[in-house]
């Protein structure tokens, strides 16, 4: 007989005072069950949910698939962002936060524990973390959780129910509407018992797994810390959490350093296993990418995720590069893309509204010539919003899809019907002529036409005018061949690069007529994200990410259905007609992904295998660790320094 380690109550998957030998016998009935009927651990307590298809890993796997189960736990890491940050709240939509305490964040957050923690080798797949068990109703009108009793702040007070129901209250009263929309499905929320709770799902709420798995990322937060201060409101104060790291200090605006946990309530979780390895993380800012670029080459920074493939073939041409010691990888991702890069036309805006003129600038924008100058030809064209996923839209429209569209055949273009949804490419030579004189046609026939070498309005003369709106860099970069281009067909375009705050503010308030932003779909597509990134609903609510404005009702029915989907096919079917009125209304001019995703480091921290099935992500810095303690700004000028 074989036993394991005893751990306190709540540990584990499963419950690790009991010698496996004796629960062997059920676990095996339970995965034999989970194989024959896919729902049916849905429907009784379960360690995790899967939105299609049967659980990956059972209740007592030692480690997840994808992690080093041996990874050695210590050292700092040093990291580095670009831009600022000026609110250490995640719950208020106001003001900068670094993404890595964001609780909606795909990585997770380091210091607030969801409910539950995706795992990153299935499709869409949670297990629970700071909930011991979830149990959903056979008709999806609830899911209930159950909270691991062992749980607790960073203070040393426990994680309670009264907590979990003060944020949900909380959110929904104080909340912004990005927040308030992710929950809207949420009619109410119950106390079942000292350590268990229901959220109730309105009647409007789609009854499938998507209502569910949009709560398993809830993050609660203490309420006995802020019941008397202001939760919708930014601070620069460092918050009390419950996750594996604490915000040990801040530099504003600058830096902030994460601490471990030694005590952190999870540690000895199975899922956590090969997580969390570093003692220290030290988060500095940068305003310019080519400073930090050289911090990274002085060895004052760890590691860069490089989305630029101009700088990855060129700009880490020094001396630890050469010397082996500090590494470029690539990596394919096993899900999706989204649409990475594009060039968002708002069209609350005049003449942006007019779909004929954003056909025009579509035509204008020479994607192959920048793939080839400026990249390296290291970018596929973005034609589909769900690159990289069996959403995608190609060719012609199948049958399943025309039946989906047909009703809607008077309010969206006819070549959603008869056209590929491709872009015409160019030869990446020159200019793209063929492309600039059909655009210039569609510019006429929308009534806009040239005058004295100026592209004017036929009736009123006003010329036409655009204002482009990026904060980064490579962003201006990749505009300035666009507005060269739009300068040939007689409009002024005008490029602004401001800072990043700045840039906030005008995204919330869609004070643009154009900028560039990557719009995130996923493989299996989040309802909540769906609404908030394309439907009417949330076109003219300030602080959405519906930066085009996008009004259309075939578009607003096509989320809805695949909102309530039941089958994968089903989902896939609705997601490539989705697309393809996206695709054929020009919301967005399409840039490039990557046909290889790029980490560049030292070789002094290390990962497990990058890529991993279904894997969006390269890990980092969960299931990084640090190999050797080096003082790496001297090993960068003296390469004998670390041998």
């Amino acid at each position: 007989m074989t036993f394991r380690p005893f751990r306190r109550k709540g540990v584990g998957l499963h419950d690790p005072r009991r010698p496996r030998g004796a629960v062997h016998g059920v676990l095996v009935l339970f995965c034999t069950l989970v194989l024959v009927t896919p729902s049916l651990w849905s429907r009784e307590p379960s360690h995790g949910y899967s939105y299609f298809g049967d659980l990956k890993y059972p209740a007592d796997v030692p480690h997840l698939g994808y992690v080093n189960p041996d990874a050695p736990k210590g050292g700092r890491l040093n990291m580095s962002g670009i831009g600022t940050f000026t609110n250490l709240n995640a719950y208020a939509d106001k003001g900068n936060f670094t993404v890595w305490i964001d609780p909606r964040w795909g990585l997770g957050s380091l210091i607030h524990d969801p409910l539950m923690r995706k795992s990153e080798d299935e499709l869409s797949t949670y297990y629970c973390w700071l909930a011991e068990s979830i149990e959903v109703a056979d008709d999806y009108s609830w899911v209930k959780y159950k909270l691991r009793e062992n749980a607790y702040w960073h203070d040393g007070r426990p994680i309670t129910i009264e907590d979990v129901v003060w944020t949900y209250n909380a959110i929904m009263r104080d909340g912004s509407i990005r927040w308030r929309q992710l929950y809207r499905d949420i009619e109410s929320i119950e106390q079942i018992d000292e350590w268990s709770f229901k959220f109730h799902f309105s009647d409007s709420a789609e009854k499938n797994p998507q209502v569910v798995i949009n709560t398993a990322a809830f993050a609660p937060q203490p309420k006995h810390y802020w019941e008397n201060r202001a939760f919708d409101e930014t601070t620069m104060e460092i918050p009390l959490t419950n996750g594996p790291y604490r915000i040990e200090s801040i530099q504003a605006g600058y830096k902030i350093v994460f601490e471990r946990v030694k005590d952190y309530w999870a540690r000895d979780l199975d899922l956590a296993v090969g997580h969390f390895n570093f003692d220290h993380i030290e988060l500095t800012y940068f305003f310019d990418k080519k400073v930090m670029l050289q911090a990274l080459h002085a060895g004052e920074i760890d590691w860069w995720f490089e989305e630029n493939e101009k700088d990855f073939a060129t700009a880490y041409d020094f001396q630890g590069y050469h010397e082996g010691r500090f590494k470029k990888e690539t990596y394919t991702m096993g899900f999706a893309y989204g649409m990475h890069f594009g060039v968002v036309l708002n069209t609350r805006r005049p003449p942006l509204d007019d779909i004929v003129v954003r056909e025009a600038l579509a035509l204008a924008y020479n994607f192959e010539w920048a793939n080839r100058v400026f990249w390296h030809s290291g970018m596929d064209r973005n034609n589909s919003y769900f690159i990289c996923s069996d959403l995608r839209a190609e060719g012609l429209p199948s049958a399943e899809e025309v039946a989906l569209l047909e009703p809607f055949r008077d309010q969206i273009p006819e070549r959603v019907f008869t056209d590929p949804v491709a872009l015409p490419a160019s030869v990446g030579f020159g200019r793209n002529r063929d492309a600039l004189q059909r655009a210039h046609e569609l510019l006429e026939q929308a009534g806009w036409v040239i005058r004295d070498f100026e592209r004017v309005n036929a009736e009123t003369g006003e010329p036409m005018e655009f204002d482009f709106v990026v904060s980064s860099r490579d962003h201006e970069r990749m505009l300035v061949p666009f507005v060269e281009n739009l300068r040939r067909l007689g409009i002024d375009g005008v490029l602004r690069r401001v800072e990043p705050t700045l840039m906030t503010n005008r995204l919330r308030t869609y004070d643009y007529d154009a900028t560039i932003r990557k719009i995130y779909t996923w493989k299996l597509p989040v309802a909540a994200g769906l609404r908030g990134n394309f439907t009417s609903q949330y076109a003219d609510s300030p602080n959405m990410p519906n930066y085009p404005g996008i009004k259309n009702p075939a578009i607003d029915f096509l989320v809805e259905k695949i909102a309530r989907v039941d089958t994968e096919t089903e989902m896939n079917t609705v997601g490539r007609a989705l697309d393809r009125v996206l695709l054929h209304s020009y919301y967005v001019i399409p840039d490039g992904h990557p046909v290889g995703r790029h980490v560049t480091h030292w070789d002094t921290i290390m990962h497990p295998p990058l890529g991993a099935e279904n894997m969006n992500w390269h890990g980092f810095p969960n299931l990084w660790w640090r190999t050797e303690e080096v003082d790496r700004k001297s090993a960068a000028m003296d390469p004998t320094a670390d041998q």
